[in-house]
């Protein structure tokens, strides 16, 4: 059985990136613009039609659409995503040059998230409506709802250039990953707090802690095996989820704190019709969405062993049965 599961998953993931990859190319080549013109700066220089025929046939623009996808499907076959049109370099090499600062802002807030949303949860969810449970949900309720750029813009004015606490922008230093981690990390937290704290109300309900209380077992031993493990299955799950939002977020946070990260070549990308490194960089994101997700199924797998003997279906509505208080 899950030697099933795992050659399903297998077979998932390439459909997704298959259909990914097939979408990406569909859009690049449906984009008004000549990547021609970027290329040699038409318009700003005096370039003869001579050398625009002779870049077409060196980037093989002349081929016809269909020409130009199954070379593109073999390519990837065989990790080639092809050059740049900007930098003459593989793709694969740029992304892997400008790949650092994104995973390093992405990883550090997942670790930020948890180390602030689980325990604010589950202290929120063991005093119900008292003081601190209301505090933690106006809080939550007020951030969840703030868009991770326009708290990074507020953050940004507050400590680099009113006070001049941390660096306005760049990267190489431990300071200059403050503000953008605190600005993807807020939002995030804030729906976290209020799933775990759902997960953990509903969980000291259930007929499985009224059982083991009934067989004497200590609360300690109830909170960490009949509340807490079966509490992190839906936040977990989320998570792996969650994750193409999160890079999508980071994204945009290189830009606002002018990081040069993965996003800040996207964008430099787009503007320069570089199609090769825009269906590279969006089929990797593809890939890390759909790793995180296997990743997250294997967490799961451990944390709550039942699901291994669940049907795939069963398993989904058993992930999420914990999650219908989070809008309380």
């Amino acid at each position: 059985m899950q030697i099933k599961r795992f050659v399903r998953s297998i077979v998932k993931m390439i459909i997704v990136l298959w259909a990914l990859s097939t979408i990406t190319f569909i859009l690049m080549k449906s984009t008004p613009g000549d990547p021609v013109n970027q290329i040699l700066h038409v318009g700003e220089s005096n370039v003869s039609q001579s050398a625009i025929e002779a870049t077409r046939a060196q980037y093989s623009l002349n081929d016809g659409w269909f020409i130009q996808y199954f070379r593109w499907i073999g390519q990837i076959v065989q990790l080639d995503f092809g050059t740049s049109y900007q930098t003459g370099r593989p793709v694969l090499q740029e992304i892997i040059f400008y790949a650092p600062p994104t995973i390093t802002i992405a990883f550090l807030t997942i670790i930020v998230v948890m180390a602030t949303a689980l325990p604010l949860g589950v202290v929120a969810a063991r005093h119900p409506n008292g003081k601190l449970d209301r505090t933690i949900r106006t809080v939550t309720s007020v951030t969840v709802s703030i868009p991770s750029f326009f708290l990074g813009i507020i953050l940004l004015h507050i400590f680099a250039l009113r006070f001049k606490i941390l660096p306005v922008s760049g990267y190489g230093s431990p300071a200059q990953l403050v503000l953008p981690v605190i600005a993807m990390s807020i939002g995030m937290s804030a729906y976290y707090v209020r799933l775990m704290r759902a997960n953990v109300m509903d969980l000291y309900r259930s007929r499985e802690v009224a059982a083991s209380r009934l067989r004497g077992l200590s609360e300690r031993y109830i909170f960490v095996t009949d509340i807490l493990k079966p509490a992190l299955v839906p936040v977990v799950t989320i998570l792996g989820l969650s994750i193409g939002s999160l890079i999508g977020g980071t994204v945009v946070i290189e830009n606002v704190f002018g990081i040069p990260g993965i996003g800040q070549f996207l964008v430099d990308s787009i503007r320069a019709r570089d199609y090769p490194v825009i269906q590279g960089i969006v089929l990797m994101l593809g890939m890390i969405v759909v790793l995180s997700n296997w990743v997250s199924d294997a967490i799961v797998l451990i944390l709550d062993p039942k699901q291994r003997y669940l049907k795939p279906d069963n398993a989904d509505t058993h992930k999420q049965m914990s999650t219908y208080e989070v809008s309380q």
